[in-house]
Order: structure tokens, then sequence, then C-alpha cells
């Protein structure tokens, strides 16, 4: 059996504006994707007061450079953590609302074959269900 998934529009447009911002993960290392280059690291000379003065006046500049970066960085990873949490959420429920689903199948099944079992009275015994995996108590697993 196959079903056709109809996505609205406006979670199409969320997906891709995520898409979009979405920071990079690659070899359990994550790193922004929108903010540029992390700006290099000044080098303080000292071999002068003039030389001192100049290099103050870079870090200076570069502090500016790495805020603006840093606060880049927190946005898109800020950004990825509730995209990452929403999905995870959404899919969670998905599969609790499966197990739920086969389980109340399982047990109006059950219920059907012990009518009609009584009714032949063969005596048979049935399996219990054994527990869905992952604690599926409706508590997020992650």
């Amino acid at each position: 059996m196959s079903r056709i998934i109809y996505i609205p529009v406006s979670v199409a447009l969320l997906i891709t504006v995520f898409a979009a911002q979405a920071g990079t993960f690659e070899k359990g290392a994550w790193s922004a994707s929108g903010c540029g280059a992390m700006p290099e690291t000044p080098v303080v000379d000292s071999s002068s007061v003039d030389a001192f003065n100049q290099s103050v006046g870079k870090i200076n500049e570069w502090q500016k450079q790495i805020q603006t970066y840093h606060d880049c960085m927190i946005k898109e990873a800020n950004a990825d953590n509730a995209a990452i949490n929403k999905s995870a959420t959404a899919e969670q429920s998905r599969i609790n609302e499966a197990v739920e689903k086969v389980n109340k199948e399982a047990a109006a099944g059950k219920q059907k074959v012990e009518q009609a079992s009584s009714r032949s009275s063969s005596g048979s015994s049935f399996p219990s269900l054994a527990p869905p995996p992952g604690g599926m108590g409706g508590q997020p697993g992650y």
C-alpha cells in the first residue's frame, strides 16, 4: 500500500529557510556555513612602540570582526538546534503514533480472536505484546 504525502507550502518554505542557513556537520564537528571565514588572529608586534601601537589598532579591529563572526555563528547554531529539535520531536511523535496504532490493532485483534476462541473453546493462550523500544512514554528520548 502506498501513500501520497503532501507537504504544505509553508512547511516546505520553512525547511528551505533552515536549509539555507544551516551549518555543516562533518566527521563529528559542526561549523557555521553562512558566516564566512573566521577572522584571522592578528600578530602582536612588540619590536617598537610604533609597531606595538599598530598591533593594538589591528587587535581592536579584529575584536569587532570576531564579535560579528561569533554572533553570526551563535545565531546559526541556535537556528540549527531549533530545527533539529523540532524535527526530532516530530519524528518521535510519528513513531509513538505508529506504536500506539499497532498496539490498538493488536489488542482489538486479540479480543476478536479470544471471543472466537471462547466460542470454540480451543483453550489457546495468547502472547503478550513486548513494551515499545526506547521508552516511548511520550518523553523525548534524545
